[in-house]
């Protein structure tokens, strides 16, 4: 049989192709929504750090540092399969922790001890 020169860029478009179809058809298979609402708050002082840690795309888990100020912070991600929350407290404050899916499933929600971080973390 006679094979044919395939150009490069022919070859790039149509393994990218090949790609993007296998992860839409895995992220079908998965949960409907793989969004993760992350929530801190404090109770008597501020958040003197958040970090969460959260899906990018190729890369896979990445941990960030949050910027923070006052009492409460919250933001929604892709979660992954192992989202994590770490809240730390100024001064003698409370720190809480909250992981919800889309669809306001709790995954895992912690209080801490006065002055101490705490830590929520969730597998799905």
């Amino acid at each position: 049989m006679p094979t044919f020169p395939i150009p490069a860029g022919t070859k790039l478009i149509t393994t990218m192709a090949g790609l993007a179809v296998a992860c839409g058809l895995l992220t079908a298979c998965g949960d409907k929504s793989p969004a993760v609402t992350y929530k801190a708050w404090t109770e008597g002082g501020n958040l003197q750090s958040v970090r969460h840690d959260y899906v990018d795309g190729l890369n896979g888990a990445v941990s960030v540092p949050a910027k923070v100020s006052g009492a409460t912070w919250k933001t929604q991600e892709d979660g992954g399969h192992t989202p994590r929350l770490k809240v730390v407290p100024t001064g003698k404050g409370v720190a809480h922790c909250l992981l919800m899916e889309g669809n306001d499933r709790v995954l895992d929600q912690k209080k801490g001890a006065a002055g101490q971080p705490v830590t929520c973390s969730a597998q799905r």
